[in-house]
């Protein structure tokens, strides 16, 4: 989630090494490809905070962390602080639609109205005209709340907006494009999804993420927030955005408006275990896990990017598919990949990026890692 959009735009997938300290003896990053690029884009990009877990096929895990808790303190940061993963919310939001249709309750290519009668209430499409896949796949052609969230940054921070609500905003706007013709990120999509879920399952989407998902695979760190639960559990950095000529501390905030598109909290080790279990086929079945995997193009999230169902496909340098997703709420983004054997790799930094640049360095990372183990 992000209140520009999901995973800012840029024109550079990998990170530009040339950039990068050169190996020597004396330097804490020689030897360390992973160190040596969180320590670049750090001094680069001059996050107050950066985190990073690397997994490899044996599930070893590497965590790095730079930078302090809290600008102003000299309290360094916890590789195993909590952060809000903003729309890595929605690949478990997908994952969960996976499981129900895995066991028949939820067909991919049934009408939203079928789960959601009169919900969808706009005057250029409706409920009957668009399908589940077409939800998953941001092709719904639906609009998105993310300006008016922009717009109401610091007079929203501690409002409660719940999923209907955020669907008010949102269809407020004209459609983008008919159902089915064209990618376009938008939460509203999976705001729609969180609510299918609820319906089908009679139960809360949190209890659901947390018996189907978080429990499962052992996620402690993992938690999708209770209504109008605004300051994270766990010891977690403060965050940032950049208004103005200094950073405004967002640290806590009423992330409701997210939900089931972007209001989860986790930890970068969390991140890799997921993403991890999910692309090697130990969170949807083999037949649920092809049709996350059936890509579009979506050069407006970057270029190569493409997008399944909650997932964002690219091609890594060693020559890799890299299955995996980004989120992005005011003051913290984070970027996260697995490949099918099980390799995976997750950075969180906590203030949002001002250039492309930066945030190509944060993609480039997750490439450095995952093909450095």
């Amino acid at each position: 989630m992000n209140t520009a959009h999901p995973i800012a735009a840029a024109t550079a997938l990998f990170v530009i090494l040339s950039g990068l300290p050169s190996a020597a003896t004396s330097n804490p990053t020689a030897g360390d490809p992973v160190r040596a690029a969180l320590a670049h884009t750090m001094a680069v990009d001059v996050w107050p905070a950066g985190l990073v877990a690397v997994r490899d096929t044996d599930e070893e895990i590497r965590t790095y962390a730079s930078g302090v808790m809290e600008l102003g303190s000299p309290e360094k940061v916890r590789a195993d602080s909590q952060i809000r993963i903003g729309s890595n919310t929605k690949t478990f939001t997908s994952a969960l639609v996976m499981q129900l249709v895995g066991e028949g309750t939820i067909s991919l290519d049934e009408a939203v109205e079928t789960y959601l009668p009169g919900v969808i209430q706009h005057p250029q499409v409706t409920g009957q005209d668009i399908t589940i896949r077409q939800l998953l796949q941001h092709t719904s052609g639906l609009p998105d709340m993310d300006g008016d969230i922009g717009d109401h940054l610091l007079e929203w921070q501690h409002r409660y907006i719940s999923p209907r609500a955020s669907l008010d905003l949102a269809l407020a706007h004209p459609v983008s494009n008919a159902p089915g013709e064209a990618f376009e990120y938008s939460n509203s999509n999976y705001i729609l999804a969180g609510l299918i879920i609820e319906a089908v399952a009679g139960r809360p989407l949190a209890e659901v993420i947390d018996e189907r998902i978080i429990t499962p695979l052992g996620l402690e760190d993992t938690y999708f927030p209770d209504q109008g639960e605004q300051i994270i559990r766990g010891d977690h950095p403060h965050s940032y955005i950049p208004l103005g000529d200094d950073p405004v501390d967002y640290t806590d905030f009423d992330p409701s408006w997210g939900y089931a598109a972007g209001a989860m909290v986790s930890t970068t080790e969390d991140l890799t275990a997921f993403y991890s279990a999910l692309a090697t086929g130990d969170v949807v079945a083999d037949a649920q896990l092809a049709e996350m995997r059936k890509t579009i193009p979506a050069e407006s999230l970057w270029q190569g990017a493409a997008y399944g169902l909650g997932l964002i496909s690219f091609e890594l340098s060693c020559g890799v598919t890299a299955w995996g997703h980004g989120g992005d709420v005011p003051g913290t983004v984070s970027r996260v990949a697995a490949t099918e054997d099980g390799r995976a790799a997750a950075i969180a930094v906590t203030q949002n990026p001002t250039s492309v640049e930066a945030d190509a360095r944060l993609r480039g990372l997750i490439d450095t890692a995952i093909c450095a183990v």
